[in-house]
């Protein structure tokens, strides 16, 4: 340890010395190891829930791997869960593992999480202290950054003489300001008051009280006892267990929502862990991580980017250059001014994802211990950076690895989800993104209530889901889950459920969106085992309702109602297109085409239809042109015409690339448009177009672009003896290119 050795916390009593950190901070770290050395304190005191007392040994563990924190809930109330991590770099960490090595006595002393989980909600609010202590004191330093001052005079500091007395005297000057702590917090530093006080009673002579910074002053000087004891009287507590659990580095920064966080906790782990030249590795690091990703960095950048770094700490008057020297280096140097590259660095290094480990005999749930024998069993390994795996289902070990994925989806354990990725997805292959994240571990206890292992608990949750839900689209959309769950105790109870739902649901759009899930199953349930026969007759029953209801539950729709039926008809649409069956889409194209000409049905629905049976070849492209003519007729209503238009352009546009009379039509309606009516319009148009790519827009204007070339064919297609004037014809084609995406002049 560099430097002389620091000096003991000044007290009256001289029985407790307080060390007031900051919770996650290498520099407090550093000196509070310093200075117990120098104690060598008999008893040590954590800020932190007494609850987890019992565990605590555990992080002697060499299994134990940080960043980790102590989970603290009450059994079957996961939702009171509290959570208290722990970096390598975090002081208390240290403290723990210090005491924990020589066999002193270490034990937590905040106010129980028992007692915190029983009070009323609004008793607990505003527990942090109502200043910024630190923005405080940064600003009476000269500092604009609070982060900043905090680093230099705390985290850098090469020597701990003193820096614990400054800190107390610092806090306590700032306190002296602010209004009388609120009534939780002043509950939390009695209790801890009276631990201390309940270590002195022990016979101890040398405590060590490591607490945050903002209470250091008030448990310096423990004064009379009274009026701790009266303020802790009567509190209700209720039962709690407690386990430790793997956190990430990314969970301990300030973007995550954890109050007590850093900004950087990647770099505080560096500045930890490396006892030399850390400005020189950090640039190595950040060197190899743009190399990984296929980016120029070469160690001549390497050597540059330190060399700038350490010019940059000179002017800005600094002992050695930090984090933001070296981020400003290599900007300019390895990332050549481009800030995407140095956002990759500030996520994957000055944040990190660094997911910690905790010892096998950690106490946890039965669940909780099926899945990890599970993970292990799969070889599907625990990250905290988000994966693809590919899986066919031909393969025994994949097909386990998605039973497993799918069974705690249903759970509500989202550990894996579902994607798809284009030219490599069939019937047996499935793409899940596997991402772990720390509060899974607290759904596994919630989980837990359903069953000791993952199948007997899926199957539970899904038979109580489903005798909960009455709605038939969420119904099926269940039962698709537990088909590919493989749930076999569960599977005929949903299909029960489905069948009971079906007899008495009315409404027709809930109706159809039962039948993607219905289809699915009937398709592909053989590879999963499941009763298809059974999902087939449901599938028909379902269908035949929706059929008969169909037309009139599309009349009289506003605007949000008619894209919500349109996107149910699509649904329809796959699948039956995934089952294949002739005489149920013949039916279902004759429904479509009766619902498009029917009068007060909204323009979306009726663009939506035929472009279906466009695409389905249920209707020939003279056919479509002769519909985009009557549907975008000067008489058409502006509102409704746009609306067909977006109905009918929602899809790939290669198939309306070569209907010259669809264009025309559109061309026709937009050049009879009066000024007024076509800014009202054009928006409308706009959106229609907008889900395009830009080179189906681009093939689009040069559609324009031959139109516009041939007045002559165009005249002759409109009707005979139709007066015609080709200035203002004409005026619409540049209007219409710009709504496509298309320069006329840039193509001459």
């Amino acid at each position: 340890m560099e430097g002389p050795v620091p000096e003991l916390p000044r007290h009256r009593e001289m029985t407790h010395h307080v060390f007031g950190i900051r919770h996650h901070g290498p520099g407090c770290a550093r000196s509070l190891v310093a200075a117990l050395e120098a104690l060598a304190p008999d008893c040590v005191l954590v800020e932190g829930p007494p609850d987890a007392d019992e565990v605590l040994p555990l992080a002697a563990s060499e299994s134990m791997e940080p960043p980790v924190a102590l989970l603290v809930h009450p059994p079957g109330a996961p939702e009171r869960a509290a959570f208290y991590p722990f970096a390598v770099f975090s002081p208390e960490w240290q403290a723990i593992r210090f005491a924990l090595a020589r066999g002193v006595p270490v034990r937590f002393m905040d106010l129980p999480h028992a007692i915190s989980a029983a009070l009323p909600v609004e008793e607990k609010q505003d527990d942090a202290p109502a200043i910024d202590a630190i923005g405080l004191l940064s600003d009476a330093a000269g500092y604009t950054d609070r982060e900043l001052w905090w680093e230099q005079e705390v985290e850098r500091r090469r020597e701990a003489v003193g820096l614990f007395d400054a800190i107390r005297d610092a806090m306590t000057a700032v306190r002296a300001e602010a209004p009388p702590p609120v009534p939780h917090e002043a509950r939390r530093e009695a209790h801890m008051r009276q631990t201390i006080r309940a270590a002195v009673k022990e016979g101890r002579e040398r405590i060590a009280v490591v607490c945050g910074a903002w209470h250091a002053p008030a448990l310096a000087t423990l004064g009379p006892a009274k009026p701790d004891a009266e303020l802790l009287k009567g509190l209700p507590k209720t039962k709690v267990a407690a386990t430790w659990i793997p956190w990430t580095h990314s969970r301990l920064s300030y973007r995550s929502g954890y109050g007590a966080g850093v900004a950087s906790p990647g770099w505080y782990h560096h500045v930890w862990t490396t006892q030399d030249r850390a400005g020189i590795r950090w640039a190595t690091q950040a060197a190899r991580l743009l190399r990984d990703e296929d980016l120029p960095a070469s160690s001549a950048g390497v050597i540059e980017t330190v060399r700038l770094a350490d010019t940059l700490a000179s002017l800005r008057d600094l002992r050695a250059p930090g984090l933001a020297e070296l981020g400003d280096a290599i900007l300019a140097v390895l990332c050549g001014g481009n800030t995407a590259p140095l956002a990759l660095v500030r996520q994957r290094l000055e944040i990190g994802e660094s997911l910690g480990r905790v010892p096998p005999e950690t106490p946890s749930v039965p669940l909780a211990r099926d899945v990890a024998a599970k993970q292990k069993s799969l070889r599907l390994k625990v990250s905290a950076e988000a994966k693809l795996l590919d899986l066919d289902l031909r393969n025994d070990t994949d097909r386990e690895r998605s039973r497993l994925f799918h069974r705690l989806n249903v759970l509500g354990v989202p550990w894996a989800a579902p994607r798809e990725v284009g030219g490599k997805s069939g019937t047996f292959h499935e793409f899940w993104e596997v991402l772990w994240r720390p509060e899974l571990e607290v759904a596994l206890v919630e989980a837990s209530v359903w069953g000791n292992d993952v199948e007997s608990a899926a199957g539970a949750r899904a038979k109580r889901r489903a005798d909960e839900c009455d709605d038939l689209a969420d119904l099926t959309a269940l039962l698709d889950s537990v088909l590919l769950a493989e749930l076999a105790s569960a599977v005929e109870h949903v299909l029960a459920r489905v069948q009971d739902q079906a007899a008495v649901a009315a409404d027709v759009r809930r109706l159809m969106d039962a039948l993607p899930p219905l289809a699915r199953a009937a398709r592909y349930g053989d590879v999963r085992g499941a009763p298809t026969a059974r999902v087939a007759a449901a599938f028909d029953g379902i269908f035949r309702r929706a059929l008969v209801g169909l037309p009139n539950a599309c009349g009289a729709l506003d605007d949000d109602a008619a894209a919500s039926m349109a996107e149910s008809i699509r649904g329809v649409q796959r699948a039956l297109d995934l089952l294949e069956r002739a005489e149920d889409l013949v039916a279902w194209h004759a429904a479509l085409t009766a619902l498009e000409s029917r009068g007060g049905v909204h323009g979306l629905v009726r663009g939506t239809c035929c472009r279906l049976l466009l695409e389905k070849k249920a209707i020939e492209p003279a056919d479509l042109e002769r519909r985009a003519g009557l549907a975008l007729s000067p008489g058409a209503q502006v509102a409704d015409a746009a609306a067909w238009l977006e109905g009918l352009l929602r899809g790939s546009g290669a198939v309306l690339l070569h209907l010259d009379g669809v264009w025309r039509s559109l061309d026709a309606w937009l050049a009879a448009l009066s000024e007024d009516t076509f800014v009202q319009a054009l928006p409308l148009v706009r959106r229609a177009f907008s889900n395009f790519e830009p080179a189906e827009r681009r093939r689009m204007g040069d559609v324009v672009l031959r139109l516009g070339a041939a007045p002559a064919s165009r005249a002759s297609e409109l009707a005979a003896g139709e007066a015609i004037d080709e200035r203002r014809a004409d005026l619409v084609l540049p209007v219409l290119a710009r709504i496509l995406g298309v320069d006329i002049d840039a193509r001459g």
